[in-house]
């Protein structure tokens, strides 16, 4: 159902019970629960991008969404994920997210794609990312990051490509990258690396991968 554009400022009622894919970007919905969807059993696309949306409240489970796009929003915080355990693929790019709670995504352990670009993250903590072992894609470019923990990527076993442009990054610890773990694509521009011996262990990475 593709209900783009259409000015809208509530989720419209009565929507076809069977509805896979529900396109709502573009419009007014500035606060948005999970209720809304309840009836929709077979969701499983959920785009509520380009919206100004500031709250997203999930606390109705949809256990059969799997795509969440809610990229160039207001957000500032990261909604609770504790009821979309069948997510695989969250865009939460361009928002107001500045920090992201420990464990952040324990709740979505079959997560894939997950895209933070163009927030307003700085720190993280260690255990961020924990228990994403199926995710393949990450993406934390444009943000305003100064550091990354060194365990930030432990649990990351698929991951595949590792957006890191774009921040303010000076250096990466040792052992950031998981030995033996093998990338398809790290980018890496745009930051201020500053030339010094703390930058010996990411050197001494690229040139052995």
């Amino acid at each position: 159902v593709n209900c783009t554009g259409q000015g809208l400022s509530a989720v419209p009622p009565a929507l076809p019970g069977d509805t896979g894919i529900l396109l709502l970007g573009a419009n007014r919905l500035t606060s948005v629960s999970t209720t809304a969807f309840l009836p929709l059993a077979a969701l499983q696309d959920l785009d509520l991008s380009h919206n100004g949306l500031v709250a997203l409240s999930t606390e109705s489970p949809l256990p059969s969404l799997k795509e969440l796009a809610l990229a160039h929003n207001a957000l500032e915080a990261l909604p609770a994920l504790s009821g979309l355990p069948g997510l695989t693929h969250l865009a939460l790019a361009h928002n107001r997210v500045h920090s992201l709670p420990p464990r952040a995504f324990q709740a979505t352990p079959l997560l894939q794609y997950l895209d933070l670009r163009g927030n307003s993250l700085r720190i993280l903590p260690p255990d961020a990312l924990a228990g994403l072992g199926a995710l393949k894609e990450l993406d934390l470019s444009d943000n305003v990051l100064e550091e990354l923990p060194q365990e930030l990527l432990q649990d990351l076993r698929a991951l595949e490509t590792l957006w890191l442009s774009g921040n303010l990054l000076q250096t990466l610890p040792s052992g950031f990258f998981p030995e033996g773990h093998f990338f398809i694509y790290v980018f890496l521009t745009g930051n201020p690396w500053h030339c010094s011996c703390d930058l010996l262990y990411l050197r001494a990475w690229i040139r052995q991968n």
